[in-house]
């Protein structure tokens, strides 16, 4: 009894402690992904450090997600609501899953957004959006670098090439020709399409309860003169007899 007391406050004590320790991880854990897509001219010695830090990371990356699973009420309304994070603790390290994890480790950076509901949606939307770019041009470089006949050749190649696709403007000038880079593509277009709607929905949701909050102050500062017009004439009346 006393053994899982102490293991239900460990729990409870990581998860408290976790989301600044794992925002900082989910930074390394990109850079470690990047950096050898960027520059792929680095020593084995140098690949082999980003693998071993992305192994590592993925270690606590599965550990929070277990002890975020054993304290929730609902773990199957949990599993339904991290399908993400899921994916990044399950899935192999294969080149192409692994910017599944990339992106995952990412959004742990909008766990601890303030403000109101509606500014809290709009930030991690936001950011998963701009995660989402940069994540899909680095997994395109690296399923189309080294194929025949395609125009995807390094990074700037890879990012104009998501940010495009993500706009829905999709100029033709650069595209995959690679099963692996197809299915990068199908996967963009898809996220940005929903990206850019919610985008849109949440800046006008912000915009709606900006002029609510307009109109109730104006109101509100209208009923104050109107009562204040009141005790003015009350008391020249007064002032009359």
């Amino acid at each position: 009894m006393k053994q899982g007391l102490n293991m239900k406050r460990a729990i409870l004590w990581w998860t408290q402690l976790s989301p600044t320790f794992l925002q900082t991880l989910g930074i390394i854990f990109l850079a470690g992904y990047a950096w050898p897509i960027i520059n792929p001219n680095l020593s084995p010695a140098i690949h082999s450090f980003c693998n071993w830090t992305l192994f590592i990371i993925w270690f606590f990356f599965a550990l929070d997600y277990i002890a975020r699973l054993s304290i929730a009420e609902d773990k199957r309304i949990f599993i339904r609501k991290n399908l993400l994070d899921l994916a990044a603790v399950a899935l192999p390290f294969l080149p192409l899953l692994r910017a599944i994890r990339a992106l995952a480790a990412v959004t742990v950076l909008s766990r601890r957004n303030r403000g109101t509901r509606s500014q809290q949606v709009t930030t991690s939307v936001v950011t998963l959006a701009f995660a989402t770019w940069f994540v899909a041009g680095l997994a395109v470089t690296e399923a189309e670098r080294h194929v025949d006949g395609s125009n995807i050749q390094g990074v700037g190649d890879g990012w104009w090439w998501a940010i495009t696709t993500m706009a829905t403007v999709g100029y033709g000038d650069t595209y995959p020709v690679s099963t692996q880079g197809r299915i990068v593509g199908t996967a963009l277009m898809i996220m940005g399409v929903a990206l850019l709607g919610t985008i849109t929905a949440s800046i006008a949701s912000n915009f709606n309860m900006t002029n609510s909050e307009d109109s109730a102050t104006g109101a509100s500062s209208t009923s104050d003169l109107d009562a204040l017009k009141k005790r003015i004439e009350k008391l020249e009346a007064e002032l009359e007899k």
